[in-house]
Order: structure tokens, then sequence, then C-alpha cells
């Protein structure tokens, strides 16, 4: 790159016009575009290439820089993790002592948390907390403003969000017959609308749990945050990488298919609208249309696991088919040579974002062990 006072005046001028992007502003890199095929001369939204193009081999500048928001990531991700994690310990102390001065045993303590209730509302808790965190940090540290994950560019049709509802209920049917065919009480370990007591109060726990809380979270810091300094080279890189990033933070073997593959589905709409708003919409549809059909099958039908699974079969074939026709329609935006230099080998050098999946990992086995001996 080269860098000269000469065209300083220049590129001001250009800047004030919009031809050179706002080095602040992520959906400024042209690459973004799906029909972007000028020269390479934007490849990472944090600098401007001056030059024509720009080199295959990326310099130590830019290593530096893509490392650095790699990085960023990584330790948002795992803050994210240990906020989780602290919170779980903090509650189990809370009900130990509580368990210890209000009541004669354990009773309370191993009833609390075994409570359904309470553990979605603990949950709900924890992820404001911890998303709510993690976003407004990312934002700091990424060179992000929020509105900027949020506004679009690009109107949204009716047709693309039919297409992208039914692609998440083909997804959504793949969960269903996961954790219908999984070993272990899927209610617990994965949960999941499929099983419900007939509990007014744990079925809108359920509902703002899953429905709204998780759908708005996972869009901030996933297709939000992740998304955006994972694509920084690559917008193909980055929606596979936080797709698999957001899998491997269900920390459950049974969810992280599914979670893989509703994350592709959200980060490619993400990418197209230039906000995180149409991907969060389309993520709550596809969980409260679930959540209608599990409540609808426990409190109107006696053999409400046969409607589950006659629902499930509709969804996978004509979800399946939309996925095909979404496939052939839009696929993922191509890699040029200068992107695959910048995105997988400069990962690999980013030791937060490496360290991410064995600590994703551990708590996977810590809580499936929880699972089979509590």
């Amino acid at each position: 790159m080269i860098y000269t006072e000469s065209n300083d005046s220049d590129l001001f001028e250009r800047f004030e016009t919009g031809e050179v992007p706002d080095e602040k502003d992520p959906f400024c890199n042209q690459t973004e575009n799906r029909d972007f095929s000028e020269s390479y001369s934007h490849v990472i939204p944090s600098f401007f290439f001056r030059n024509e193009k720009c080199r295959k081999k990326p310099s130590s500048y830019e290593k530096r820089k893509l490392r650095y928001f790699y990085n960023i990531t990584g330790i948002l991700l795992i803050s994210k993790l240990f906020i989780e994690i602290a919170s779980l310990l903090l509650f189990s102390i809370i009900m130990a002592l509580l368990a210890y001065f209000l009541s004669p045993g354990l009773n309370f303590f191993y009833s609390a948390l075994s409570d359904e209730t309470i553990k979605y509302a603990f949950r709900i808790i924890v992820v404001i907390i911890s998303s709510g965190s993690v976003f407004l940090a990312g934002c700091r540290f990424s060179e992000l403003k929020p509105a900027h994950l949020l506004k679009g560019c690009r109107t949204v049709r009716t047709s693309d969000i039919i297409l992208c509802f039914m692609t998440g209920m083909f997804v959504a049917a793949l969960s269903n017959i996961i954790t219908l065919s999984y070993p272990f009480q899927s209610g617990t370990y994965m949960p999941s609308a499929l099983y419900i007591d007939r509990d007014p109060i744990l079925v809108a726990a359920a509902a703002l749990c899953n429905c709204v809380v998780v759908p708005l979270a996972d869009g901030l810091i996933f297709r939000g945050i992740a998304l955006k300094n994972l694509s920084r080279a690559s917008q193909r890189f980055g929606i596979i990488t936080s797709s698999m990033l957001c899998a491997f933070a269900t920390c459950s073997l049974p969810a992280m298919l599914p979670a893989f593959l509703m994350s592709l589905l959200l980060c490619s709409t993400t990418v197209k609208y230039n906000s995180v708003i149409p991907s969060v919409l389309i993520h709550m549809a596809v969980n409260i249309s679930s959540m209608l059909i599990s409540v609808y099958s426990v409190f109107a039908w006696d053999q409400g696991e046969l409607l589950v699974r006659v629902w499930t079969i509709i969804t996978l074939v004509l979800g399946g088919i939309f996925t095909f026709i979404r496939m052939i329609k839009e696929p993922l935006p191509k890699n040029k040579p200068e992107q695959r230099r910048r995105s997988l080998p400069i990962l690999l050098t980013s030791v937060f974002v490496i360290l991410l999946f064995p600590l994703y990992a551990l708590t996977s086995l810590a809580k499936l062990l929880y699972f089979m001996y509590m």
C-alpha cells in the first residue's frame, strides 16, 4: 500500500462523494455486494487501498489489523462464555444458601435446580446480561456503531422473507428429528419447545426465552459483531466461520448441526440486507411457529407427539424444496485469491479464536456429564 500526501485532497473529495468507504462502517466494504466485479481494491473495510489493486500477499500491517479483529471476536465470545458459567455458579451458590437457611435439607436446592420455569427465567437473565455487555463492548473495540449493524440498504421483499422462513422451518424440522431421537431428556439437555408441561407460566417463560431473547441475542452477537469482524476480508469466510462458532456456542452435540445450518441462513440474510434485523425477525418467526405447534400439541391433543411428528414431516418436505430453491438462487459469495490469503491462514494464527474451540468442547463435556448424573 502506498500512502502519499499528494492525493489526500483528492481522497477527501472521493470520501465526501461516497467513493471511499468509511473505515468505521463495515457495510461500506464493496466486496460485500453480490454483484461486485471491479478491481479488488476494497478488501478490508478498516483501511482503504489507494492503489488500483490489492496485492495478493497481505502485508504485515494487514495481517496485524485482521488478526486484531479476529482476536477481538474470540475475546468477546470467551467473555460471553465465562459470564454465563460464572452466572450459573452464582445461581447454584444462591440456591444452596437459600436451601441451608430456609430448608431443613437440600430438597429446596434440588427442586429449584430441576424447576424448568426457574431455569428459563435464569437463562433469560443470563442471556440478556452476557449478550448485552458483549455487544456493547464489541461495538466499542470493533470500531462499530450499533446503528451500523441495524440499518439496511435494500428493500426487503416478501418473496425473500418467505423463502428464508421456509428454509428456517426445514432446519427446525431437522432439529425436531434430532431432538426426538436423542437419548437424553431433550427438554433439559437441548432446550426445545417440543417438551413443555401444561403450565402456562412455563410456556410463557419458554416462549420469551426461545422466541424473543435468544434470537435477538444471537443476532446481535453472531450475525452482528462476529460476522462483521470475521468478514473483514471475505464474506464467505465470515458467514461460514461465524456459523461454526454459533454452532459450537450451543455446547450441545445434538444442537450443533441445526444451529450451524440456521446460522448459515441468517448470516446470508444479514449480508444480503446489510442489517441484522431481517435475520432476527426470521429467527423469531421460525421459533414462534415451532413453539405454537408444540403448545397446541400439549394443550389440545392427547397424542401430542404424533402431531409433532406429522408437522415435522410436512415442514421437512416443504422446507426442503424451498431450501433447494434458495441454494440455487442465492449461493454463498465466492472467494477471490486475495480473500483466501486474508482469511483462514490469518485466523489460524489468532490465538483467542483458536482457544474458543477447546473451551466450547470442555463446556459441552461438562454439560453432558451434568445431565447424565443429575
